[in-house]
């Protein structure tokens, strides 16, 4: 139900898609575990982007005691025949402002993105976002 949100806000998180795309499954694999325990307290939907950030801030933490974290590489676009040049240079206009946007959100500190990811990406209203920042969630 909320599959293409959650991935969309870990990819953005992350700032990689394929690691992006991991955690989202982690996220959803958490849920189901602890579906048991969910009080209602708060929307579906809140409950999920909860476990979302912290898995997110989970792989973050990993990577860094890793070292192997690195800001993502930008996509080789893939490029056909049966595309004139207007959609190759809206292509490239979109990718470029993606890019801009993923290594902004990623020099952000994990609160601030946080707050931006789930106004803009999940369309969380404000009492959603004070719920899960500030009074948290318990799995």
């Amino acid at each position: 139900m909320f599959q293409h949100e959650v991935v969309g806000y870990c990819v953005n998180m992350l700032g990689d898609k394929t690691h992006g795309d991991e955690v989202a499954q982690n996220v959803f694999l958490a849920a189901y575990t602890a579906m048991g325990r969910f009080r209602g307290d708060a929307s579906v939907r809140t409950w999920l982007f909860a476990i979302a950030r912290r898995q997110c801030w989970k792989a973050m933490k990993q990577a860094k005691r890793q070292e192997s974290f690195q800001p993502p590489e930008p996509v080789q676009m893939q490029t056909s025949p049966e595309h004139d040049l207007l959609e190759l240079e809206e292509e490239a206009l979109w990718q470029r402002r993606q890019d801009r946007l993923s290594h902004g959100l990623q020099r952000l500190k994990k609160r601030e993105r946080d707050v931006l990811m789930m106004y803009y990406f999940t369309r969380m209203t404000y009492a959603e976002m004070a719920t899960k920042l500030w009074m948290g969630v318990t799995l």
